[in-house]
């Protein structure tokens, strides 16, 4: 993931949050509120998802190294952050 992903992710919590707080203040129902930020969540994840196929196949086709898995992705993260 690189630091756009992060960011979008970190903002569409905080808008469902916000919602969900807003929904609550005027006593409205924050369960309605919260399905439809589900919904948003799971087309989110899944335009992700496509995304990173589709860079994958690309860097395939041209030969390039293809991003680390999650797994290995975090342990470098930590290794990273140990180091400096």
């Amino acid at each position: 993931m690189n630091t756009v992903e992060i960011v979008l992710i970190l903002v569409g919590l905080v808008i469902g949050v916000g919602v969900g707080y807003d929904a609550e203040r005027w006593d409205r129902s924050v369960n309605a509120w919260s399905l439809v930020g589900a919904v948003l969540s799971v087309i989110g994840l899944a335009a992700w998802l496509v995304v990173r196929h589709q860079e994958a196949e690309r860097r395939r086709a041209n030969g390039e190294e293809l991003p680390p898995r999650m797994r290995r992705w975090l342990r470098l993260r930590r290794q990273a952050r140990s180091a400096g």
